[in-house]
Formats: structure tokens, sequence, C-alpha cells
């Protein structure tokens, strides 16, 4: 007797595992190094966190204290001024600290789509991108303010640059780097802006790396949530997704509502945690809240209005008990005596853990102070 014909579709792939919600919160809180036991440097730390959200100047020390044993922000400001870290305007069109070696990587990804919404802004202007970019290349050759950015384009576009896109067109068409002190841990001011040295890698090669160090850090994840980290639209996700796939192979899971969870061969697979999950305290704008299309690994439904206020797009400063958002907090220092407040949101215990890391915040916060003190909100 013949061998059975082959079946014309190949043969049969297991089926995804489907992931809890309990796996999913676990295996992203080790992803996002918050179990606090990887004796990281700040470089490493921020490349396994793709890109740490920095319009809030100490955010990103926060988020690398709540991460790192023994971490000074000193450490970071190293990184900062040997270049191994830099700080521009990326994804969504936000300040970001991202690695050197990968930021060609991800100001190339992010370019594509911010040059085409610009462009169709200025589509009747008669716009001359070529001698508008040659020009400004020049320009940013040294380090340049915001304001002066703004002058140089308007004069270099004869006008033909809208008002509002007048720091957005530069941003654009450079790979622009903010220059010491902006990012440091006590840095204020107007910050400057000079062109970074490297060459910009082509695509799709440049989003998979973007996807691959994503998938790092926060997956298992769906392709809404690839698209909702990057800012990027589907249509560059999903040819950077099938090359990520073709030359890595991608796991897939499922997630409980059905959808497919995509993440890197060789990855931690996620599962139940031991025991519970340790107290942590985040800053604003903390990715690991930002970085999914759904929130809810992390950010309790029922609270999201009372962490994310959408009419100024602040994410403000939580606290995780057993590994999602149970509270808010806030610090104060006034005539030397400096408080932090814990917010309740969700009833929760473990309030002794929650002081005790309140208090090494504190000090962290206002090492200054003459006294100091971790409080509840009734």
């Amino acid at each position: 007797m013949g061998a059975p014909p082959d079946d014309p579709e190949g043969p049969a792939m297991p089926a995804a595992r489907t992931l809890s919600d309990r796996e999913l919160t676990a295996s992203y809180f080790g992803r996002q190094l918050l179990h606090r036991t990887e004796p990281l440097d700040a470089t490493a730390a921020v490349t396994r966190l793709t890109a740490l959200q920095a319009q809030y100047s100490p955010s990103p020390h926060l988020a690398l204290w709540a991460r790192l044993p023994g971490f000074e922000p000193r450490q970071l400001e190293a990184a900062l001024l040997d270049g191994t870290v830099v700080k521009s305007t990326l994804m969504r069109g936000t300040l970001h600290l991202v690695p050197g070696a990968d930021y060609g990587h991800l100001a190339a990804a992010w370019r594509r789509r911010w040059l085409t919404e610009l462009r169709g802004r200025h589509q009747d202007a008669d716009l001359d991108e070529g001698a508008l970019e040659a020009s400004l290349r020049a320009f940013a050759a040294v380090p340049r303010s915001a304001e002066e950015l703004r002058e140089h384009t308007a004069a270099a576009s004869g006008g033909r640059v809208r008002t509002a896109d007048l720091l957005h067109y530069p941003r654009a068409l450079l790979p622009l780097v903010h220059v010491a002190p902006s990012g440091h841990w006590r840095a204020h001011g107007k910050p400057r802006m000079v062109l970074w040295d490297g060459e910009l890698p082509p695509e799709p090669a440049a989003t998979a790396r973007l996807l691959r160090r994503y998938l790092a850090g926060y997956g298992p994840a769906s392709r809404a949530d690839l698209a909702h980290f990057t800012g990027l639209r589907l249509r560059q996700v999903d040819p950077a997704l099938a090359e990520l796939d073709g030359l890595d192979g991608l796991v897939r899971y499922r997630a409980g509502d059905g959808r497919e969870l995509l993440d890197l061969p060789g990855a931690p697979p996620p599962a139940e945690p031991d025991g519970e999950l340790p107290v942590r305290l985040l800053p604003k704008w903390d990715a690991a809240l930002l970085s999914h299309a759904d929130r809810t690994r992390m950010l309790p439904a029922g609270i999201h209005q009372q962490v994310y206020r959408a009419v100024n797009g602040t994410l403000l400063a939580t606290y995780l008990v057993d590994g999602l958002v149970a509270g808010v907090w806030e610090h104060a220092c006034e005539r030397g005596a400096a408080v932090l407040t814990l917010t309740p949101l969700l009833p929760h215990g473990r309030r002794p853990e929650l002081e005790r890391e309140g208090g090494r915040l504190l000090a962290l916060l206002e090492p200054d102070a003459e006294s100091r003190r971790v409080v509840f909100a009734p």
C-alpha cells in the first residue's frame, strides 16, 4: 500500500499557548528589570528597556533607580556624556533616552513616519526639501537651541514651513541629539541639539531592530502593541515584523481574549511567579505603563483615568503592589522637611514595605533634607 498523499497545507502547527493575565504580569515585571536583581550598568539597562521617556529630566534616573541595585544618577549622566546613551525626540514625537548603539535605527524608523506627516501638511507649499535639509545639516553641525533651529528653518525654507512645524522639520530631516547637561539628574534650562555623526540604516532593517528591542523588554506583545509603542503605522510595522520573523522565527502565544502575542525565541517563557512580586515606585511617564495598546498588563482598568490625565497627557508617578499599580505618589520638601505621600487607589496591604521603599526614594530625591517622612493619604 502506497504512502498517504502529502498534506497540501503542510504539517499541523502546534496550538499557541494561551497566557493568563497573571503570567503576563509576572513575565513583564521581570522583562522590565523590576526584580532589581540584575547588576547591569546604565547603558545595558537602557538597551534592555529600548527607550526611557525623558520629557521630565528626573524620570529616566528614577526609572533606573527602581530597577538597578545601587543605581546613582551620576552613572546615567556618565553614559550621556560618553555617548553610550543619547537623548533625542523619537517615537511618538517624544523625548527619549536610548542606547547610542541603537540610535541610528530608532531615528531611521521614526523619520519615515514623521516625514510622511510633514509632507502631507506641506504638499502645496512648493518646498525644496533637499535644499532645506542641506542647509539645516550645515547649520546643526554645532549645538543649536530650539529657537535657533526654528529661525533657521523659517529663513532657509523661504517661509514655506508652517510655524507649528518649524522645529518638527529639522527633527524629522536630521538625526538631532541633545548635548549635556540635557538629560542630567538636576538639569534645567533650554536644551541644545546637534547633528548626530552616524549614518542612518535602511528600512525595513531599522524598524526590525526597533521591534526586536521592544519585544526583548516588553514582550510578548501584539501587533497593536508594537505599533502603539513605536508610534508607527502597521504598514511600516508589518514588513519589519516579517523580516524579523524570517530571521529569528518569532514565538507565538495567545492572550486570554484571543489576541496573538509575539515574542523572541530564547526569551524566558511567561510563567506564574513563585510568590508575590516586590513593591516598586515608578516615576512619571514610566515606559512600563505606556508601552502597550492594552495597558491592563500592569495598570488595572478601573483606575486608568486616575493615573493617566488625558487632558495634558500626564502619567502620574505610581507604585506597584504584586506587579500591579495600586496607587500614586508625590513628594514635597518645605523648610528642610521632606514628605513622600502614597495615595492608594485600590485596597492593598504591604504598607511597611512601601514605607521602606518610599524612604529609600526620598533619600535620593532630597538628600539634604533635615527630616524625611513617608505617609499614606487617607
